[in-house]
């Protein structure tokens, strides 16, 4: 394991407390994203992280655990954690962190396509036991959303993301952002 590895593994572990301090147990965690996928790099990639508690959260503790996961801080540029439901559907989330409600839905359904073929458990049961799939159709769609969001972009992160969603609707898998850049 390389330090990046462990730092990561240990950030994870602490959300994942934080989590269960302040809300209930959580039942699966996933990492997801260019961690998942490849061409993650602690210096410029987010950390994306979905974990699937077994009941919603109360407005107290969702208050909670927002305030705790402020005061943590991540070895990457970015924590952006989903708190799931077990049995939800994504993208009917029950935390978006630190994003809350302002990121467009396909961002979730794309997500959940991919960890149903990839994701391991952080910890926890793994990702189809817990929560609903996406369909093809589904996902699909997402990916056509997100062509249509890139293009509207006039910068490097509209291109790289409209290069990785014609890939996968043409070719029906994704490639990570380093292999859309090249």
């Amino acid at each position: 394991m390389t330090v990046v590895e462990a730092q990561l593994e240990t950030f994870v572990a602490e959300v994942v407390d934080t989590i269960e301090a302040y809300g209930p147990p959580v039942l699966g965690a996933y990492i997801l994203g260019s961690a998942l996928l490849g061409g993650f790099d602690p210096r410029s990639s987010d950390l994306d992280l979905v974990a699937v508690v077994g009941r919603r959260l109360t407005s107290f503790e969702r208050a909670a655990v927002t305030h705790a996961l402020d005061a943590l801080t991540p070895p990457v540029r970015k924590l952006e954690l989903v708190v799931y439901v077990a049995g939800a559907k994504p993208p009917s989330y029950e935390l978006n962190y630190p994003d809350g409600d302002s990121e467009q839905p396909h961002w979730f359904v794309l997500d959940a396509a991919i960890a149903q073929e990839r994701a391991t458990p952080f910890t926890g049961q793994p990702w189809e036991k817990l929560l609903e799939p996406v369909s093809a159709e589904e996902t699909r769609r997402a990916a056509e959303e997100l062509l249509h969001w890139a293009e509207a972009r006039d910068d490097e992160t509209g291109r790289t993301h409209a290069i990785r969603a014609r890939h996968y609707l043409e070719h029906g898998q994704w490639i990570t952002k380093k292999e859309a850049g090249a």
